[in-house]
């Protein structure tokens, strides 16, 4: 998939990505009182478990993080 800018998008697949997600559905779901991070690129939503400033994908450095309560 290509987006408005013409770079392709890449959608990251790593364990990482899904079990941070997996847990933010989780913890919503089953009312759990912790708060769950996501950081992902605004660029090419590549989805990482450390808070990068510059995304290793396509070296974006407008990484926005979610906090979901």
């Amino acid at each position: 998939m290509i987006d408005r800018s013409g770079i392709p998008r890449q959608h990251w697949t790593g364990w990482g990505a899904k079990t941070s997600m997996r847990e933010a559905v989780k913890s919503v779901l089953l009312g759990r009182d912790r708060t769950t991070t996501i950081e992902e690129c605004r660029r090419c939503g590549r989805t990482t478990d450390t808070p990068d400033t510059v995304c290793p994908t396509c070296g974006c450095t407008e990484i926005v993080t979610y906090r979901i309560e």
